[in-house]
């Protein structure tokens, strides 16, 4: 009988441990249900799936620097050009659902055009399923849709990067991210921009209507790949890989404005593509 009660007291402690240490249970998860965007804002943060219950806009600028709108721990709006970009700052297990009630996107939308949509930074675990995020307005020289700083484990799926900024993503020093089913459009300067990091895979992806300068970007980054992507309608030189190899596997360019051909592009590794 003491020995029962001994383990038990072991297995207790163990538990207690666990849970200071910030290993938390799947049932300590809190899941948030959203309708606007101050409540988006507000449900920011660690161990969290925020449910977005409406199809339509949820405009972050609105809430800028409101002396009404609550900003949870390690949320801050960062200063830029021509207003204020919502920033996350190491947050852990947070997903984001904007699919919507009835199967449309809901929409991020802020209307700085030199912001992010939406910064993260020292953030890991992070998951976007499903919402479209973009800008009101276009720009150009800075910002765009989603930007990720020394952080790992990321999946964005089923989302709309629609640029209107600079570019779709954004990634410095990020490892062990994958983009999946998703599209990355309309960007008035590129789609993407990859520095350091290590295993970024896109997945059935559409990178489409991109314009001007280098569209995707890649320095320094380890095992960085595009399975089963479209490259379509972009007017730009493709590719700028530099002080690593990329792999494109089984992907379509089709209606690209290069100056280059796209299939000797440096330091990417080509495998059974359409061009």
């Amino acid at each position: 009988m003491k020995r029962f009660i001994v383990v038990i007291s072991v297995i207790a402690l163990i538990t207690a441990v666990l849970s200071m240490s910030g290993i938390v249970a799947e049932s300590a998860v809190q899941t948030i249900v959203v309708s606007n965007a101050k409540e988006f804002i507000e449900a920011l943060g660690s161990n969290r799936i925020i449910d977005m219950d409406y199809s339509g806009d949820y405009n972050l600028s609105k809430w800028e620097f409101s002396d009404d709108l609550e900003l949870p721990e390690g949320v801050r709006w960062s200063p830029v050009f021509d207003g204020a970009e919502l920033v996350i700052s190491g947050i852990n297990n947070l997903t984001i659902n904007g699919g919507g009630p009835d199967g449309a996107n809901s929409r991020i939308i802020v209307d700085p055009r030199y912001a992010f949509v939406m910064k993260f930074e020292y953030c890991s675990d992070i998951v976007i399923d499903g919402p479209t995020a973009m800008h009101s307005v276009g720009g150009s020289c800075e910002g765009g849709v989603f930007g990720f700083s020394d952080s790992s484990r990321i999946t964005i799926s089923y989302t709309e990067m629609y640029g209107s900024g600079t570019e779709g993503l954004t990634l410095s020093n990020v490892s062990d991210m994958k983009v999946k089913d998703s599209v990355i459009s309309n960007c008035t300067y590129y789609i993407m921009t990859i520095t350091g990091g290590e295993n970024i895979a896109f997945e059935n992806c559409i990178f489409a209507h991109n314009q001007e300068f280098t569209l995707v970007n890649v320095s320094g980054t380890k095992n960085a790949s595009f399975t089963n992507c479209a490259f379509n309608n972009n007017r730009g030189e493709m590719f700028d890989v530099k002080d690593t190899t990329i792999t494109v596997s089984n992907s379509s360019f089709s209606r690209n404005n290069t100056d280059s051909p796209i299939q000797h592009s440096r330091n990417v590794e080509f495998i059974n593509c359409e061009f």
